[in-house]
C-alpha cells in the first residue's frame, strides 16, 4: 500500500506543472460533481421515502378515519335516528345503503395501498437493473391479517343489517330492534376497535418511514461531509505538492537564469570588445576609402593641372625663346624688351602659381564648419575642371535661383561635387552624347538648400540604381574605377552635413533649351541648420 501512494506521488511529481494543474482541476470539478450527484440521489431518496410516507400511511389512515366514521355517524347516528323515529326506515336504508357503497371504496382503495413497496429508491433501482432479486412471497403481515378481519367483519354487518331491514319490511319490529341491540351494535363497535387497530398500525409505520427519511437525510449530510473534506483534503495535497514543484522549478529557473545573466555579460563584454573594433575597423576602413578617394580626385586634379599648366608653360617658353631668337638674329636685347618679357613671364609665373594654391586649397580638409555659400563653391569646382571638360566637349553651367549660405565644410563639399562631375563625365564619354551638358541647379525649399546635379548620360539602369552608393560598386574598370567615390560622397553628406542624397532618372530640358528624356539627376538635401547633435567628420 505504501508503496502505491508513493508510485503516485512520484509519478504526479515528474507531472508538468501544466498537467498538474490540470490534475488538480480535474480532482475538484469530479468531486463537485460527486457532492452534487450524491446530493440529488439523496433528495431522491428522502422524496421517495415522503412520496412513501404519504401514498402508504398517511392516505390509507385518512381513509381508515373516514371509513371508521361512515360506522360511526352514518350507520349507528342512523340507526339511532330510526330508533327515535326521526326518519323512516326507507330513507335509512337509502344512507345505510350510500354508506355501504362509501364503505367498499375506502376498503378497496385501502387495499390497494398496500401494494405499494416500501422499498428504498436505490433498492428500486438496483432491482430495476437486475442486481438485486425480486423479494420472493412474504408472509401475510399483522397489518393484512387485520384487515382481512375487517373485511370479515363488513361482511357480517352487512348481513346484519339486510336482517335487521327485512324484520322492518315484515313488520316485525320487535325483532329488528333486538337484531339492531343484540347484534348490529357490537359488530359495530367491535370492527371500530380493528379499525382503530389497523389506524394505530400504520401510524407506527409512518413513524417508522419518519425515522427512515431521517436516517436518509443524516447519512446524505455525513456522507456530503465527507465527500467535501476529502475532496479538500486531497486537491489540498495536491496543491501543496505543485506549491513544492513550482518552488522547486522557480529555484532552477532563478538558478538557470543568473546562469544564463552570467554567460549574457560574458557576451555582452565581448561583444562589446568586437563591436569597439569592428568599429576602430571600419573607422580606419573609412579614412582609407577617404583617402583613396582623395587619391582618385587629386589622380584626376593632376591632370587637370597640366592642362592648366600646359598653356602657360607654352608661353613661358616662347618668353625664354624671344631672348635666344633675338640673339640669333643680331637683334640688340633693348631695356624695354627686356622689360616687357620679364613682366610678361612674371604673370605666367603668377598664373600658374595661383593655379596651383587653388588645387591646394581643394584638398586641404576643413577642421572647423563654417558658413559658405553654395554657389560660390560649386562656381570654384567648376573653374577648377571647366578647361579640362571643355576638351572632352562637356559644358558645365550653373543655375543659381538665390544665394544660399549652409553651415558645414565648403571642401569636402567642392569634393563631393568633383565626383559628381566626374562620374557624370564617364557617363558622357559612355553614351557618346554629340551635346554633352552638365547643369548645376541651386534653389531652397523650406528650411533646406536643394542642389540638383543633371547630365545628359543616359540616365541609371536599375541595376546601377540600387547599388550606386555602396562601397567598391564600380561599372568601369578596375583599372579606372574604385568605386569609393560616390559613398563617399553620401559619407560627407549625410554625417558631415546632415543632409541626403539621393539619384533618380529624369526627363529635362538644359539652358540651351535642349530635351531629354532621360537623363540622371542627383539631388543633395543640405539643411540650412545643423542640429545640435553633429556626426563627427573624417
Amino acid at each position: 500500500m505504501n508503496n502505491r501512494i508513493s508510485d503516485f506521488m512520484g509519478g504526479i511529481d515528474e507531472m508538468t506543472i501544466a498537467k498538474k494543474t490540470t490534475l488538480l482541476f480535474l480532482i475538484m470539478v469530479v468531486g463537485m460533481l460527486f457532492i452534487g450527484s450524491f446530493a440529488h440521489m439523496s433528495i431522491n431518496r428522502i422524496k421517495n421515502n415522503f412520496d412513501i410516507l404519504y401514498t402508504k400511511r398517511m392516505l390509507p389512515t385518512i381513509r381508515l378515519e373516514n371509513l371508521k366514521d361512515i360506522y360511526t355517524v352514518n350507520i349507528l347516528d342512523t340507526i339511532r335516528d330510526i330508533e327515535k323515529g326521526s326518519i323512516s326506515v326507507r330513507a335509512g336504508k337509502t344512507v345505510i345503503e350510500l354508506a355501504q357503497d362509501l364503505i367498499k371504496i375506502e376498503l378497496e382503495e385501502y387495499r390497494n395501498s398496500l401494494g405499494i413497496d416500501e422499498s428504498d429508491w436505490l433498492v428500486k433501482l438496483a432491482r430495476s437493473w437486475g442486481f438485486v432479486n425480486k423479494a420472493g412471497p412474504k408472509q401475510i403481515s399483522e397489518e393484512e391479517a387485520l384487515l382481512a378481519r375487517i373485511g370479515t367483519k363488513i361482511y357480517t354487518i352487512d348481513s346484519i343489517l339486510f336482517k335487521m331491514f327485512n324484520h322492518f319490511e315484515t313488520s316485525r319490529t320487535k325483532e329488528a330492534y333486538n337484531t339492531l341491540q343484540n347484534e348490529l351494535y357490537p359488530s359495530v363497535y367491535s370492527i371500530n376497535i380493528d379499525i382503530t387497530g389497523l389506524i394505530n398500525l400504520n401510524l407506527e409505520g409512518a413513524k417508522q418511514g419518519f425515522s427512515r427519511t431521517e436516517l436518509v437525510y443524516n447519512n446524505t449530510f455525513e456522507w456530503i461531509v465527507v465527500a467535501t473534506l476529502g475532496t479538500i483534503a486531497f486537491a489540498a495535497l495536491l496543491a501543496i505538492v505543485l506549491l513544492q514543484n513550482i518552488r522547486l522549478l522557480h529555484g532552477r529557473l532563478e538558478k538557470m537564469v543568473d546562469e544564463k545573466t552570467k554567460e549574457l555579460q560574458s557576451l555582452n563584454h565581448d561583444l562589446e570588445l568586437k563591436v569597439l573594433y569592428e568599429v576602430e575597423q571600419s573607422r580606419q576602413k573609412d579614412q582609407i576609402m577617404f583617402r583613396q578617394s582623395r587619391l582618385a580626385s587629386m589622380g584626376e586634379m593632376i591632370g587637370n593641372i597640366a592642362h592648366q599648366w600646359r598653356q602657360p608653360l607654352n608661353a613661358m617658353v616662347l618668353v625664354i625663346q624671344s631672348f635666344q631668337m633675338k640673339r640669333m638674329a643680331g637683334l640688340p636685347l633693348s631695356d624695354e624688351f627686356i622689360d616687357k618679357q620679364v613682366e610678361e613671364g612674371i604673370e605666367l609665373a603668377s598664373l600658374m602659381s595661383h593655379t596651383i594654391d587653388d588645387f591646394r586649397n581643394f584638398f586641404k580638409p576643413n577642421k572647423n564648419e563654417e558658413t559658405f555659400s553654395v554657389a560660390e563653391t560649386i562656381a570654384c569646382t567648376i573653374k577648377l575642371v571647366k578647361e579640362y571638360y571643355e576638351k572632352e566637349k562637356i559644358t558645365i553651367s550653373l543655375k543659381s535661383e538665390t544665394d544660399i549660405s549652409i553651415c558645414g565644410y565648403p571642401n569636402e563639399f567642392s569634393q563631393v561635387i568633383m565626383n559628381l562631375f566626374s562620374n557624370a563625365k564617364d557617363a558622357l564619354e559612355e553614351h557618346r552624347t554629340e551635346d554633352r551638358e552638365i547643369e548645376i541647379v541651386v534653389r531652397q525649399e523650406g528650411a533646406n538648400a536643394i542642389i540638383d546635379v543633371i547630365d545628359n548620360g543616359g540616365g541609371f539602369s536599375e541595376s546601377v540604381h540600387d547599388r550606386m552608393f555602396e562601397p567598391y560598386f564600380t561599372t568601369k574598370h578596375k583599372a579606372s574605377g574604385t568605386g569609393i567615390g560616390l559613398h563617399m560622397s553620401k559619407q560627407i553628406i549625410e554625417k558631415q552635413m546632415q543632409g541626403s542624397i539621393s539619384a533618380t532618372t529624369v526627363a529635362y530640358t538644359f539652358h540651351n533649351g535642349q530635351h531629354y528624356s532621360q537623363c540622371a539627376m542627383v539631388t543633395i538635401v543640405i539643411p540650412l541648420e545643423k542640429k545640435e547633435e553633429k556626426s563627427d567628420g573624417f
